[in-house]
């Protein structure tokens, strides 16, 4: 009998995490939220899937398919981070398929601390990512548990610019 390989646990993070929650976009990737101590085996089950590393850094790593379709990039977070957001984590159905995607608060948690960056190819689909869920999902961020949850991540700024938005319809 064949030995089979035993899983590794993952969130989809990103624009399918988005649409797990009520905010479909287009995305172009499919983005992987893992433990930093399973990245040794995600890059070698990725190099063993044909994918071809793009770039990679401490805490992420991309890959494309050499024959085009969709790129998967994975974020690499310490094992304790890793099993809080797996605890508080969501089942949903992509296709056929069943997977792991942050709580909402978790999703918005990880847009702000993105956002906060400021890094100039994010900002705009990370910002409209946070007003859809919060419209979509009727979010009060008014409310102490949003203005914790937006300072602790983001910034003053960031809070106070999306209440703006928000009170328009």
């Amino acid at each position: 009998m064949a030995r089979q390989d035993p899983g590794l646990r993952f969130l989809i993070i990103g624009g399918y995490a988005v649409a797990a929650h009520g905010h479909t976009r287009a995305t172009f990737d499919v983005d992987f939220l893992a433990r930093r101590s399973d990245r040794p085996e995600w890059l070698h089950r990725s190099r063993n899937a044909d994918l071809q590393l793009l770039g990679e850094s401490n805490a992420f790593a991309q890959f494309t398919q050499p024959t085009g379709g969709d790129g998967l990039d994975l974020m690499f977070v310490e094992d304790p981070t890793f099993e809080g957001l797996w605890l508080e984590s969501v089942e949903r159905e992509f296709g056929s398929l069943r997977a792991r995607v942050p709580s909402l608060n978790h999703l918005l948690a990880l847009k702000l601390h993105v956002l906060k960056q400021g890094l100039a190819h994010r900002t705009s689909r990370d910002a409209e990512d946070i007003e859809m869920l919060a419209r979509r999902n009727r979010l009060d961020l008014s409310a102490p548990s949003y203005q914790n949850l937006f300072l602790k991540h983001g910034t003053p700024e960031i809070y106070d610019t999306l209440l703006r938005i928000l009170r328009k319809p």
